[in-house]
């Protein structure tokens, strides 16, 4: 094989592993990981657009992390469902964006989750949807 087709490969494959360790849509645990119990108090439903938090262990350092599940359609108002997970340290009343918007591509309902992010000692997570018709046309879950 000469160097341009071993290049050419090699960035089809990276390509491919590229959009596979994108967001999921199985309950799979992402490498590395181990799954654990979705968090009930979590769940947070706003015109039809629903998400809720998994918690998960890292299996290299044992510490806690969590991800958001959005189950994702156009909403009652017929606009597309988006969701959102946010973090904040326990120390602050600001939650930051930590995975961006995840929208709704048809009618049909998706399930589709998010990568783990760190949610130890002196964290919390939470996810919000809706369809954002208007600014505040979401809400958002109790933080864990």
């Amino acid at each position: 094989m000469n160097s341009k087709k071993a290049v050419r490969a090699l960035a089809t494959c990276a390509a491919a592993l590229g959009l596979a360790t994108g967001v999921t849509n199985s309950a799979q645990a992402e490498d590395g990981y181990t799954n654990g119990g979705y968090i009930a108090d979590s769940y947070v439903s706003f015109v039809g657009c629903s998400a809720e938090i998994q918690m998960g262990t890292s299996n290299a350092n044992g510490q806690e992390y969590a991800r958001a599940w959005y189950y994702l359609r156009y909403s009652t108002r017929d606009q597309p469902c988006q969701g959102w997970m946010q973090r904040k340290k326990d120390s602050e009343t600001t939650w930051t964006m930590i995975e961006g918007f995840t929208v709704a591509p048809s009618h049909d309902l998706q399930t589709v989750g998010t990568f783990y992010y760190y949610d130890g000692p002196g964290y919390k997570v939470r996810v919000c949807t809706g369809d954002r018709i208007y600014g505040n046309s979401y809400s958002c879950g109790e933080g864990f």
